[in-house]
């Protein structure tokens, strides 16, 4: 979608260029939008852009559809040009008076190429995976997916699988890449946040989710029947995940920011732990509401023939228990992480109005006692301490005037 938007701008240029006799440019301008299509960089700024707008617009089943399709995208397809990608930085643009031993060398240009390409691997096939998760309908008919291995179709849960597969080597290969314990050069370039990613926890929950698709499309297409080993795999993969996602979000606590000795300290890697955990907790609303259309019908089958053979009871699969137990304790963890970023809203909320700085005693009382309120009253929103904070400026105002 992005790369259609600039060609379109690209064409427009080399449309004026021909219109005003400007040949000479006309080359100049294929070449830059070449560059720009295999550009490493561009194609990352492309790829987390859409996972930003999966998460913020994504929130059911039927709108996380919507979107992939209006994106164009498909688990299918790669259209990065891995091959031809190019590093189109300029580390060169700051000036460096270091010696040439702490001058940024090839070899850290090479390094960081790689960490990038990795880290763009890991990000494009979790893009790709969740795009995946809408095309895994029920099967009405079971034997229909089994026909179409046969007949060398490859059907979706094997892209799915493949592209997991594929997951699992960018992985180790980022993981292999870590272990070096880069150091770059402070006018070098930056790291990724490939190591946050995986030391947080954030990379193995997503992966035990994207595998716990498999199990459930091969629940629903095997049955429930003589399925009794793959409901206790499910069963722990659910135990499993609230684990991981308990311990990623006890990792998010804690102050964003703190005043020690009169000095305002900040701690990122909190922000961070948080904006993945996000990340995470949504692919896992995604991967839940999937689980929940493949028993959804298996549980009002059986309700069915409880009725039919008029009987006061019937044994359910463990396989339910295990999930309405799993959603239970998801819904409490959500709720949760709610109150925790209401209280980073609150904090965040009085750094900015203690920031303010008139010398005057009545203005310092009422911005005192705002302060106050926003400590005491943290469940009101922020419009309204804004809102408060200007009524008590403008009554201050008249009062001088």
């Amino acid at each position: 979608m992005n790369s259609a938007r600039l060609v379109i701008k690209t064409s427009e240029y080399i449309i004026q260029a021909y219109k005003y006799g400007a040949f000479e440019k006309i080359p100049e301008f294929i070449a830059f939008r070449n560059r720009l299509d295999s550009s490493l960089h561009f194609a990352q700024v492309r790829t987390e852009r859409m996972l930003l707008d999966l998460l913020l617009e994504a929130n059911i089943s039927t709108s996380l559809e919507e979107s992939i399709k209006s994106m164009s995208l498909s688990p299918e397809e790669d259209d990065i040009p891995w091959k031809d990608l190019h590093d189109n930085r300029d580390l060169k643009v700051l000036l460096n008076w270091d010696p040439k031993d702490r001058d940024i060398s090839e070899v850290h240009r090479k390094l960081s190429l790689e960490e990038e390409t990795i880290w763009l691997q890991i990000r494009s096939l979790t893009l790709r995976l969740v795009s995946g998760l809408p095309t895994l309908n029920h099967t009405v008919h079971p034997k229909n997916s089994e026909k179409t291995a046969e007949n060398g179709v490859s059907s979706k849960i094997d892209t799915i699988r493949s592209l997991l597969q594929q997951l699992e080597v960018a992985v180790d290969s980022g993981k292999r890449f870590l272990e070096q314990n880069i150091q770059y050069p402070v006018l070098g370039p930056p790291p990724t946040r490939m190591a946050g990613f995986f030391s947080n926890g954030s990379c193995q929950c997503q992966t035990s989710l994207f595998y716990l698709v498999s199990d459930i499309y091969e629940l629903d297409t095997n049955g429930l029947e003589d399925s009794t080993e793959l409901q206790e795999r499910i069963g722990n993969n659910f135990k499993s995940l609230l684990e991981q996602l308990t311990d990623l979000f006890n990792k998010c606590k804690g102050d964003l920011m703190e005043v020690r000795d009169g000095i305002l300290k900040t701690h990122p890697n909190i922000l961070e732990n948080l904006v993945f955990f996000i990340e995470t907790i949504s692919i896992t609303l995604w991967v839940s509401s999937y689980c929940d259309s493949v028993l959804q019908p298996f549980k009002s089958s059986l309700q069915k023939k409880k009725k039919k053979k008029k009987e006061s009871s019937v044994v359910m699969p463990p396989v339910f228990t295990s999930f309405l137990d799993y959603v239970t304790e998801l819904q409490t963890l959500i709720s949760n992480v709610i109150d925790h970023i209401k209280g980073l809203e609150i904090i965040l909320t009085a750094f900015k109005l203690d920031e303010l700085s008139i010398d005057d005693t009545l203005l310092s009382q009422v911005r005192n006692s705002t302060l106050f309120y926003v400590i005491s009253f943290g469940k009101k929103s922020r419009e309204y301490l804004f809102a408060s904070f200007t009524f008590f400026f403008k009554c201050y105002l008249l009062e001088k005037l």
